[in-house]
């Protein structure tokens, strides 16, 4: 029997959720010829992908004939990968302003397994179930009126019953209308083994959403200028503003309503290690209580990726609890420091460097990359310039990308200049394994190469999957290969032209594949296509 809750939402209840996933774009008030979509992010690191079994959006309507109430989108069970993209739509292939072919992840007409939407209208002091109108591509109603403290587009996300996002578009008031409080309680029946729940509307805390100056009108809507980051809704009618299943931006680039002090040091109990302090000395009182997260900073240095680790998270109440202090696992890696809002977006990404630079290897890692086939042997490649200073290559494995051990050790040749190297293992037990390289010199120095991330083919999408988007001075990404073949990729600018060509030999399964991209490449959004002959694959990616 599934278990029933009530649902009081105060402004507290965003934050013990842990809410992971938030509305980024939302294009609610389509053409003729057009689809409605919303995308949601992952804000999480964690690499376990995120379960959207439990996520529930709830769209306030009104009709005419003083009707008025909700539609109820269940999602299905489907997952987003950290730092991920979902996208749901009114057609699985769809269009908006200027741009069309778009994919979404549902099609909320056509519901997957574990999904419903349904629709309730206000009767009385309670709803009554009405019919879902055939090929809905009104889900987000404009709410006429719309453009003053009324908000024109009201959308609530909950996860497991609990609120964690939503937004209030047009309203230029940051208040939730007196119309939604004023709605009666609402009982959602959920699907499968989720929670059932209940909304008091009355309950809702003002602090618990977002709010979006303007009113989204034809071939317009709203979308976040970085990632997951509070405060930055913007209106646009501008196509190119709209990315569904792509990055809008870091939220490291953006500071928050809140004051935040912060210092990186040396841990006086153990140097090897760092001691983050940090201070939410002020903000706005709706801006409180606070989740500050620390992660270590893996991945991309500076950018809060799904390499990094999550170190410590505290809740703060408010801006008088004083000094908080978390110790760091080295000296070698930097910290990102996040701080979440009530309403589970970011208000401010914070970078602090590393204390120490890790040590210069004259061995000088040129690619490494690999496979992995359906029978789970993975294949890794390595090629290095200055061989002759490598003593040995420790491959290290980790199923939760936080804790490594040993795969096994390969020991360098006494080849002079270039050298390949190769390992191969099989896996079991998981449905996500990620190696690095541990390159260690005859000086006995020590260095780590990027991370490896593999899943099961039965796990994966036939899709690329970008990895460290936007790139710099180097494409890496990951495919599924049917079988092992020579295959084209080409990266094509906006506007069509080719400007990156090259061959590569794929193995069956899981690739990893790194194309250095060249200087003259200007900053932009670009296409990468794998063409094997019979099918075609691609996906954007932004050059910085």
């Amino acid at each position: 029997m599934k278990k029933i809750f009530t649902l009081c939402v105060f402004a507290f209840a965003a934050i013990f959720s842990k809410a992971q996933v938030v509305l980024n774009e939302v294009y609610p008030d389509p053409g003729a010829t057009f689809q409605e979509f919303f995308e949601l992010y992952n804000t999480s690191t964690n690499p376990v992908p995120e379960s959207l079994d439990n996520y529930t959006l709830v769209a306030y309507y009104e009709e005419a004939g003083g009707k008025s109430g909700f539609y109820v989108l269940d999602l299905p069970n489907q997952t987003v990968n950290a730092k991920g993209y979902y996208v749901g739509s009114s057609l699985s292939t769809f269009a908006i302003q200027g741009q069309s072919g778009l994919s979404a992840n549902l099609n909320w007409n056509s519901m997957p397994a574990g999904g419903a939407l349904t629709k309730w209208e206000k009767s009385g002091s309670s709803y009554i179930s009405v019919a879902v109108p055939a090929n809905l591509n009104d889900l987000f109603v404009k709410i006429s009126g719309g453009g003053g403290s009324s908000a024109a587009f009201q959308i609530l996300v909950y996860r497991n019953g609990m609120l964690v996002n939503g937004i209030m578009g047009g309203s230029n008031a940051n208040a939730i209308p007196t119309s939604l409080k004023a709605m009666p309680d609402l009982f959602v029946d959920m699907t499968g083994g989720s929670p059932d729940f209940t909304i008091k509307f009355s309950a809702l805390s003002d602090n618990s959403v977002e709010y979006i100056t303007g009113t989204a009108a034809t071939n317009n809507g709203y979308y976040r200028q970085y990632d997951g980051k509070c405060g930055v809704w913007k209106l646009s009618s501008t196509a190119a503003d709209y990315t569904p299943g792509q990055p809008n931006g870091s939220a490291a680039a953006a500071l928050g309503t809140l004051t935040i002090s912060t210092t990186i040091a040396p841990y006086i109990v153990d140097p090897t290690k760092s001691l983050v302090t940090y201070n939410v000395t002020a903000g706005p009182a709706d801006a409180f209580p606070v989740v500050v997260e620390v992660y270590q900073d893996l991945g991309i240095i500076g950018q809060l990726d799904a390499s990094d680790v999550l170190v410590d998270t505290k809740n703060i109440g408010n801006a008088s609890i004083g000094t908080q202090s978390v110790i760091m696992p080295t000296v070698y890696d930097g910290a990102i420091i996040v701080a979440k809002s009530p309403a589970g977006c970011f208000d401010q990404v914070i970078v602090l460097p590393a204390l120490q630079a890790k040590s210069t290897l004259p061995i000088h890692l040129i690619s490494f990359q690999g496979n992995m086939n359906k029978n789970n042997k993975v294949t890794l490649n390595w090629t290095v310039a200055d061989n002759e200073t490598a003593n040995n290559f420790e491959v290290e494995r980790s199923f939760n990308g936080r804790d490594f051990a040993m795969a096994g050790v390969v020991f360098a040749s006494e080849k002079m200049g270039t050298e390949n190297y190769t390992f191969y293992e099989t896996t079991s037990g998981t449905d996500k394994v990620m190696y690095r390289l541990k390159m260690i010199d005859k000086n006995r120095e020590v260095d780590y190469s990027r991370i490896l991330i593999f899943q099961l083919k039965s796990t994966s999408s036939n899709n690329i999957k970008i990895i460290g988007n936007p790139v710099n001075d180097k494409l890496t990404f990951s495919y599924i290969s049917p079988a092992t073949q020579s295959v084209d990729v080409k990266v094509y600018d906006m506007s069509g032209r080719i400007v990156l060509k090259n061959k590569v030999n794929s193995l069956e399964g899981s690739n990893v594949i790194s194309l250095p991209l060249s200087s003259t490449l200007t900053t932009g959004m670009y296409i990468v296509e794998v063409n094997n002959g019979t099918e075609l694959q691609s996906s954007k990616f932004i050059k910085q």
